[in-house]
């Protein structure tokens, strides 16, 4: 016969073990409760939600997202802003099957709204552009980014996407020496190299009868180039900063602004070209002009000439309200202190002035002479 003991000790036993099991069972229920509450959540958000989220990862991370829950399985095919970035690859190879695949197994009914291009390795992507460019023309591409190191040949055929508004170009060479946008309204070059050989003037923008914002960041125009011809009849910003004329400086060239609507004019460089204006710039209220890191002190014909350039190109200018001047500036006009006598000021609405990182103060006579003609 069992014992009492024995018998209460497995009966004891049985109950604890039921417990765990029932304890186990329990924290099963529980974890695919929140299991299921968390594949809810993410397949009761909103398509507008995801679509505002997902355009702020590269086009794999978006694609790596169709295994979160069945809903995300094909939200990535509807997406219209694209971003391809070949740093997450192993092979140029793989990055430009991704590309053909990706454009492939999109929604073809669905628009491309914006698309960007990253190509930090140097090899040929040519194949890829190619590929991209004739994809976007007929799907609405508005906001087209390109930075790649790369010479593209179907660049012209952007030329009649009447969607197009904004373009996007860094580290490319081109073939063609005028663009001829119709509709563009936006176009920012970045380190991009144009060849022009024996032509003394240029005006590569002429055909951009809608342009707005032009912005040249270390563009190299190659040739024996005399006149840079800027032609933009509703151009309002225009940004340009360590643009190269004839492979260095190409102090001889001329910058000549056929700019009616400019309102905001930036310069950056360690030197200044001539500028000249065909057309009045009655509109312009905002002025940076950051010239400097250079010596002078030597070569007094260059300073002189510098001076002259500014003084006439503040002229220009000179319905501004508000004008940042780098400090090196100051100092040359304060070279020349014969230069600015009789002159009128230049300035006659300023009513903002910025001026950086100048531990003297400004001379009197400089000073009065940029805005002793302002309230």
């Amino acid at each position: 016969m069992k014992s009492s003991i024995e018998i209460e000790y497995k009966e004891g036993s049985m109950v604890a073990t039921q417990e765990n099991s029932n304890a186990k069972k329990e924290k099963e229920k529980e974890k695919e409760k929140k299991s299921i509450m968390k594949e809810d959540r993410l397949s009761n958000l909103p398509d507008e939600v995801i679509h505002r989220i997902l355009p702020f990862v590269d086009a794999k991370t978006a694609v790596q997202t169709s295994v979160l829950s069945k809903r995300w399985r094909y939200l990535w095919t509807s997406l219209q802003i694209l971003n391809f970035h070949d740093q997450s690859f192993y092979s140029p190879h793989f990055f430009q099957g991704f590309v053909d695949d990706v454009l492939s197994r999109r929604d073809a009914s669905i628009n491309v709204y914006m698309l960007k291009l990253v190509c930090d390795n140097k090899v040929d992507y040519g194949y890829s552009i190619d590929s991209i460019i004739d994809y976007v023309i007929p799907r609405g591409i508005q906001v087209l980014s390109i930075f790649a190191p790369r010479f593209i040949k179907k660049l012209p055929q952007l030329y009649a996407c009447q969607s197009l508004t904004t373009l996007k170009l860094a580290d490319i060479a081109f073939e063609t020496r005028t663009f001829d946008f119709v509709f563009l309204k936006n176009l920012y070059l970045f380190d991009c190299l144009f060849e022009y050989g024996v032509e003394e003037v240029i005006d590569p923008f002429r055909g951009c009868a809608n342009l707005r914002c032009l912005f040249l960041h270390g563009c190299q125009f190659d040739g024996i180039i005399k006149r840079f011809k800027i032609s933009a009849p509703l151009l309002t910003d225009l940004l340009i900063s360590y643009m190269r004329v004839d492979q260095l400086f190409g102090p001889d060239c001329v910058i000549e602004l056929f700019t009616p609507k400019l309102q905001s004019f930036s310069y950056h460089d360690s030197f200044l070209y001539d500028f000249s204006t065909k057309v009045n710039l009655p509109f312009v209220e905002k002025v940076m002009i950051h010239v400097g890191g250079f010596d002078l002190s030597d070569e007094l014909n260059k300073a002189t000439n510098l001076s002259l350039q500014l003084i006439e190109l503040f002229e220009v200018m000179g319905s501004a309200k508000f004008v940042s001047l780098s400090p090196d500036i100051i100092k040359v006009l304060s070279m020349f202190p014969a230069l600015l006598v009789g002159r009128s000021s230049p300035f006659t609405k300023v009513q903002n002035f910025q001026l950086k990182k100048y531990r003297p103060s400004i001379p009197t006579n400089v000073m009065a002479f940029l805005f002793g003609g302002s309230s």
